[in-house]
């Protein structure tokens, strides 16, 4: 028996509402339908929990009743955090990070019914949640300025994440970035990409430079890209290792999953004939570089030092 709808909160409600619309099938024609049952929510903003997915299922519920289109709603890029739920002993406990999106309003439009937001997940969690924004601003060509806050743990701070619409009229707009979605890295880049020096062995010698590096990544995507950039005269030339299959000199492959974490390891065995005094090098890992969408890039540079093996020494 279903409870009596005035007995449940706004995230019980948009949960129910949006299970209803998958049992019955609604598709992309459908916008009208999804918007005027999420806009009768009140007003709020914040996070509640999205439908699940089947395994089959690779689209989240904005991307399946959304129309793309950057024009009407788009993530301008920037975002920033707040501490909440601080402790002396241990730091922050949560964040809230917030996501600024540009939407353009339409004619007409029944502002009770009008709402923006984010689908988003975590490395740590694949869950698909929704957050509604908040009006902000409406700037000087007409264009509105909307906050979407999404409340995280402190050990989950790099989002996935797509941008909705819904416009008051009856439609519906996604900004998927292309399918690949957005990515949002509140902190350094070695949440997304690092080296990992106790699995690393190279050495420098007459005969070049030759071992393995073992790198650890956020799995963003399957598509993505990975690479070390290498010097081993002082950056006057650079050599870009790519990716590759494992038994290929020079080329990085994958090793293996990290359970529970959202994140795989990568190897590469370095073999670079020459002689040669001193091995540097980074890593660079860059998502979004299908369909042509927006590419985040992330660098391990060892904190702008690079990583250093010099003749004699292991790394």
């Amino acid at each position: 028996m279903d409870r009596d709808p005035r007995s449940l909160s706004s995230s019980d409600l948009l949960t129910s509402a949006m299970a209803r619309l998958r049992r019955r099938g609604t598709s992309l024609g459908g916008a009208a339908v999804a918007g005027s049952v999420l806009l009768q929510l009140p007003a709020v903003a914040g996070c509640v929990d999205a439908p699940e997915l089947s395994a089959e299922e690779q689209h989240d519920w904005a991307q399946l009743e959304g129309r793309r289109d950057t024009t009407m709603v788009s993530y301008t890029g920037a975002s920033w955090s707040v501490c909440r739920f601080p402790n002396t002993r241990f730091g922050c406990g949560s964040y809230e990070i917030f996501i600024k999106l540009r939407v353009r309003p339409v004619t007409g439009a029944d502002l009770d019914w009008k709402r923006v937001g984010v689908v988003y997940k975590t490395l740590e969690d694949a869950t698909e949640r929704t957050a509604v924004g908040r009006y902000v601003a409406t700037w000087a060509d007409g264009d509105e300025e909307w906050h979407v806050p999404v409340l995280v743990s402190a050990s989950q701070k790099t989002l996935l994440f797509d941008a909705w619409y819904q416009d008051g009229a009856g439609h519906t707009y996604v900004d998927d970035n292309q399918g690949e979605l957005h990515v949002v890295n509140d902190g350094p880049a070695y949440q997304v990409v690092r080296v990992e020096p106790w699995r690393s062995l190279v050495t420098v010698d007459d005969a070049g430079v030759r071992g393995q590096l073992s790198v650890q990544l956020a799995d963003l995507d399957y598509d993505k890209q990975l690479a070390v950039i290498a010097t081993t005269d002082g950056w006057t030339t650079t050599t870009e290792l790519g990716m590759g299959t494992s038994g290929q000199a020079n080329k990085l492959y994958w090793v293996e999953d990290y359970p529970w974490s959202g994140r795989e390891r990568w190897a590469i065995d370095v073999d670079l004939p020459g002689a040669a005094e001193r091995f540097e090098y980074a890593v660079v890992y860059r998502h979004g570089v299908v369909n042509g969408a927006r590419v985040y890039e992330f660098w391990d540079n060892n904190g702008g030092s690079n990583y250093v093996v010099t003749r004699g020494a292991i790394d």
